[in-house]
């Protein structure tokens, strides 16, 4: 398994316009610093997914034939606004799972041209081609889905958007050890609410529980970035060249 990361920003992901703060400032004159919206690509037994779409980009990225599906964790415009672009595509149909939302995106749903969008349940698990896919509920400001996705005996969950874990969520996640885990962390320490996302000391908590062989922070936000240099070496921040791999 393969999983390589195309974003890893939040809404306010470095450089916010027009702000000056340190992580902003440095990621104008470096673009490695700078973070696209968070999405990955997951490679598993010869198949490709796409985690998230909300790269506007997609198009060129990935010709025709080169994705097997997108698992779509919610309809918010930063994880879907590259399908808008991508349902017009004259290619062969691309299947799009996600959660349940009548809201969805715009006319996304209603004009899916090519894309063919399958609603899950939390906790109701389906196969693509040789890979086991669980959906799990996260808390959010409208219906989202992490997913774990199982090859044999490695499983990986890539849980965001949320700010923390249902117990059902957990439940099924702490059913077998986890190779690996990214999750949602926008926020440094102390960041006041209401939010629908996770600081530092909520994720790492939670990644204490799951205690998965690896993990890796993602959906960070400028604030956060800001923030990094004083936090030093206690959290796994994914960067957007990042590549994880899991034999």
């Amino acid at each position: 398994m393969r999983l390589t990361f195309l974003g890893t920003g939040g809404v306010w992901a470095a450089p916010v316009h027009g702000c000056t703060c340190s992580a902003c400032a440095t990621a104008r004159t470096d673009p490695s610093r700078a973070r696209a919206p968070a999405s990955a690509l997951l490679e598993v037994a010869g198949l490709r997914l796409l985690i998230d779409a909300g790269r506007t980009d997609l198009v060129d990225r990935f010709p025709p034939g080169s994705l097997d599906g997108v698992l779509l964790t919610h309809f918010h415009a930063d994880h879907v606004l590259g399908l808008t672009l991508m349902r017009w595509s004259l290619a062969e149909p691309l299947p799009v799972w996600c959660p349940h939302d009548p809201r969805g995106y715009d006319d996304l749903t209603k004009h899916p041209g090519r894309l063919r969008f399958q609603t899950c349940a939390a906790g109701a698990p389906f196969r693509i081609g040789p890979v086991t896919v669980t959906p799990v509920a996260l808390i959010h400001s409208r219906p989202t889905l992490g997913w774990l996705v199982a090859h044999g005996a490695k499983r990986i969950a890539y849980l965001s958007d949320t700010r923390g874990l249902p117990d059902d969520s957990f439940a099924i996640l702490g059913a077998a050890p986890l190779d690996l885990v990214v999750l949602d962390c926008a926020y440094p320490p102390g960041t006041p609410g209401p939010r629908n996302h996770n600081d530092l000391p909520e994720a790492i908590a939670i990644l204490a529980k799951l205690s998965p062989r690896q993990s890796r922070l993602t959906h960070i936000n400028h604030d956060l970035d800001a923030h990094l240099p004083e936090s030093g070496p206690d959290a796994p921040f994914a960067s957007d060249q990042g590549v994880v791999e899991i034999v």
